[in-house]
């Protein structure tokens, strides 16, 4: 399915007509509104799932990221044909986020201009589409038992942390799996393990390929949260 595109200046020049409670008039091809007709159903079953109303998302906001992001994925995957080369054209996201969906983003985050077009890094439907794919387990249901317990604050750690030779998908998808597999008390909010291990691994990649362990990118994973098991034990020595 091709998908259109809108450009910063047509995303501005849209949004600054549109008011507060006035969701804008789309005009989309047959094949946009059946996407549509699937995202809304998806924001829909999201909320049952939830036991949320329109209003509420903020209440839940991680877990509403999470279970619509998957729908998302899974969505544009079979709909779209979505390739890496559309997810990484910002131009597609503003035009799902303004011109698609734009009620979907709306009752996440108002008419927050950034997370619609104006902010690369924090348009919402990109981050959670490359949040889900940075921590994809192979099917649904896996995926969404190793990001349950998850923050906002892991997609941040996790999606604006591309380096400069981009995204080692490989490498995050394992990183998310051990992290996802730590007791709610490891995780710890105080600990902020998860991003010790991403700042960690930014550093060591500079100088150390994760491919190329003797052991292999596990082992390497392991290694870096271990790091921070052996500080903790250090400390409490001393």
């Amino acid at each position: 399915m091709y998908l259109e595109e809108l450009s910063k200046i047509q995303s501005e020049d849209i949004m600054s007509k549109w008011h507060e409670n006035t969701v804008p008039e789309l005009h989309l091809s047959p094949k946009e509104e059946e996407l549509r007709n699937k995202l809304i159903d998806a924001f829909n079953e999201v909320l049952s799932t939830l036991q949320l109303n329109r209003e509420e998302i903020s209440k839940k906001s991680y877990q509403f990221d999470m279970e619509f992001g998957i729908r998302l994925y899974s969505i544009l995957d079979i709909e779209a044909d979505f390739t890496l080369r559309k997810a990484a054209n910002l131009d597609i996201w503003r035009y799902l986020s303004i011109k698609v969906v734009p009620d979907i983003v709306y009752y996440r985050w108002g008419l927050h201009e950034g997370r619609y077009w104006k902010e690369p890094r924090r348009i919402w439907l990109k981050a959670i589409w490359w949040y889900i794919y940075l921590s994809w387990q192979g099917n649904e249901s896996d995926t969404t038992v190793v990001l349950k317990d998850n923050t906002t604050d892991e997609i941040v750690q996790l999606v604006e942390r591309a380096g400069s030779l981009g995204y080692r998908v490989n490498l995050t998808r394992e990183i998310i799996k051990r992290y996802g597999a730590l007791s709610k008390e490891e995780k710890g909010r105080n600990n902020m393990i998860f991003r010790k291990v991403m700042k960690l691994n930014t550093a060591r990649v500079k100088t150390i390929e994760p491919e190329l362990h003797p052991q292999g990118h596990e082992a390497y994973v392991k290694e870096l949260f271990d790091y921070f098991d052996h500080a903790k034990e250090t400390v409490k020595s001393n």
